[in-house]
């Protein structure tokens, strides 16, 4: 059970930071388009700056829990590279634990947002009146991805011996 979560966990961040670079890609593709657009015909696609700013959302909160499972994130190491593993890992499941509550607290809240983004139909201010629900999804799905790793994590810390 234990082995095939984690497998589940790794799989998952990885379709994570899979999305992330596909949408990296779409995101200098729009930036390029621009870039021609404005210099050989003297236009715009009047969406661009908008558009790149949803997708840099999108990368960040996809790749939340593959750098997290591959200790991409910051950690302070100072306190756990003095004292023994199992201390260590005994800090290392506190702090998963509380890392844990707050991006439960923050999934929620995303998705409060999300939801009322849709109920009220908010939409962007800018020409393309986007309904800022759909770039707001990547934050609870990002969130969720990364607790699932923290989960990950959390259980390779408990039963790592065992």
């Amino acid at each position: 059970m234990k082995a095939r979560f984690l497998t589940l966990s790794q799989k998952l961040s990885l379709g994570g930071a899979f999305i992330a670079s596909g949408l990296l890609i779409a995101l200098v593709l729009l930036i390029l388009l621009e870039i021609i657009l404005r210099y050989f015909f003297n236009t715009s696609t009047m969406r661009a700056d908008e558009y790149s700013g949803y997708l840099y959302l999108a990368i960040v909160c996809f790749g939340f829990g593959y750098t997290f499972l591959h200790d991409g994130h910051i950690r302070i190491t100072f306190l756990t590279a003095k004292i023994s593993s199992k201390k260590s890992s005994l800090v290392d499941i506190f702090a998963g634990s509380i890392t844990l509550v707050l991006l439960g607290f923050i999934f929620y809240r995303s998705v409060l947002l999300v939801w009322d983004s849709y109920q009220t139909g908010v939409v962007s201010e800018a020409v393309s009146a986007t309904p800022i629900f759909i770039p707001q999804l990547a934050l609870p799905i990002g969130i969720a991805l990364f607790m699932i790793s923290v989960i990950a994590f959390l259980v390779q810390r408990m039963f790592h011996d065992k």
